[in-house]
């Protein structure tokens, strides 16, 4: 018998039921808390347009990463801990540095990624990382650390666009214009502790304020207070979720699938890419992250990566779909003897299982399966139909034009013309470069 959980709305903002009537599961992994209910988000706070312009005109605001799993972890062995089992080293590392870590599986794909914060000398953050409790006791128990999961007591708001850094500073009453991409720093709103860290998804200026659930829905309001005159506007999944594409970051169960199946939690992939195609798990050189791999430690995928990097690889690159042959595929779509797959303009989000879907679709030369495209979406911006996409390193060449194959297997398939264009798709006021010295510094 099928039975409907108890639900509620994410304690962490104002009811907004009045204003919100569709709601979501969280981005991140969606599982009961503590009293047994399951929490929803909402969907839609705008038009998809009006939400994704505000990450780069003015700034959007974005909670629905939360309830999330944030690992405090006090003992200098974990940096020990993940050299022996991620691709990266930290044996440079100092407080207040924010790190993207990853961990790979003995093929060398991905298993899983996330943020590494050091919050002091033997004191750090993980965002989205494996258990250290669990590692350890895998690795033997040969860690002297203590750890323990926030993901109930913890908050992460997402502000992104040219405006975030004025409205943060506001909040915060304190100029953080010194605060240079992956740092954190500390911070009060409201005369409640945050943590403040550079960074964000669209690759346009953005900052996170985390702290205290207890302290989540005032800071979240005091948000919206001071970020009316700058043009705040809240955004929900379809936004958040076509940010990563937009800024050219692959996200796992939104770009590519892992060879990690537990029972009734396996992602679905949908569209062209056969089903046994080993381009839907993704190594750091299939994302466009080989710089991040360090090979000078032992850690699980080494070697591969090792032959990966010396040999003919796969690398991550954007496709601008053909207008025409988008247009001939929504045309197609109104023909009721081809039964051809029916194509969302704005994107592939597959509203009944959320962030449960993966859709992947073949990238073809010819007959020649040569990539995988995923992440597809009417950019607001550009006005463009893009995806992000893993493609074989001679087809990466910018202007280069392939196919992309539209439509599951068994129904009338389509080829639409795409061309290459290189990372980062925006390419200007990109975070980790932009000049804050540009944007006046607070008075208060």
């Amino acid at each position: 018998m099928n039975v409907t959980p108890s639900v509620k709305l994410t304690p962490l903002i104002p009811n907004l039921v009045p204003r919100n009537k569709v709601f979501v599961c969280p981005e991140s992994s969606w599982m009961p808390d503590s009293d047994g209910s399951w929490q929803l988000h909402p969907f839609a706070f705008d038009r998809w347009d009006v939400e994704e312009m505000s990450y780069y005109d003015t700034c959007s605001l974005h909670c629905a990463l939360n309830p999330f799993n944030v690992f405090e972890v006090h003992g200098a062995d974990y940096l020990k801990m993940l050299e022996f089992a991620t691709v990266n080293t930290f044996r440079v590392f100092p407080v207040g540095k924010a790190r993207h870590t990853i961990f790979c599986d003995d093929g060398g794909k991905i298993l899983t990624d996330g943020i590494v914060i050091r919050t002091g000398e033997e004191d750090f953050l993980g965002f989205n990382l494996v258990d250290p409790n669990f590692l350890n006791q895998q690795m033997g128990g040969m860690f002297d650390i203590q750890s323990r999961n926030l993901r109930e007591e913890y908050f992460v708001f997402q502000l992104c666009g040219a405006r975030s850094l004025e409205v943060v500073e506001q909040a915060c009453r304190k100029d953080l214009h010194d605060l240079k991409f992956m740092w954190s720093c500390e911070a009060e709103v409201g005369g409640a502790k945050v943590r403040v860290l550079r960074t964000g998804m669209a690759g346009t200026l953005a900052y996170e304020v985390h702290g205290n659930v207890s302290d989540a829905q005032m800071i979240y309001q005091r948000l919206l207070d001071v970020g009316a005159e700058f043009g705040i506007q809240e955004i929900g999944r379809l936004a958040y979720v076509n940010q990563h594409c937009e800024g050219s970051i692959f996200q796992l169960a939104e770009h590519f699938n892992i060879r990690f199946d537990i029972p009734g939690d396996k992602f679905l992939v949908t569209g062209s890419l056969p089903e046994d195609s080993e381009l839907q798990y993704h190594s750091p050189y299939d994302c466009g992250w080989g710089g991040l791999v360090r090979f000078n430690h032992e850690f699980p995928g080494k070697e591969a990566l090792l032959t990966e990097r010396d040999g003919h690889h796969n690398t991550g690159v954007h496709l601008v779909w053909n207008k025409e042959d988008v247009l001939a595929v929504q045309a197609a779509a109104m023909d009721p003897e081809l039964r051809v797959d029916h194509m969302d303009m704005v994107g592939d989000y597959d509203y009944r299982n959320n962030c449960m879907t993966i859709h992947m679709d073949a990238i073809m030369d010819g007959e020649r399966i040569i990539g995988a495209s995923s992440g597809r979406m009417l950019s607001a911006k550009t006005r463009e139909m893009i995806s992000i996409a893993t493609i074989d390193e001679d087809y990466a060449v910018e202007g280069r034009e392939v196919e992309v194959l539209w439509g599951r297997p068994g129904t009338h398939q389509m080829r639409i013309r795409a061309k290459v264009t290189l990372f980062p798709y925006i390419k200007e006021g990109r975070n980790d470069g932009f000049d804050v010295e540009q944007i006046p510094h607070p008075v208060f």
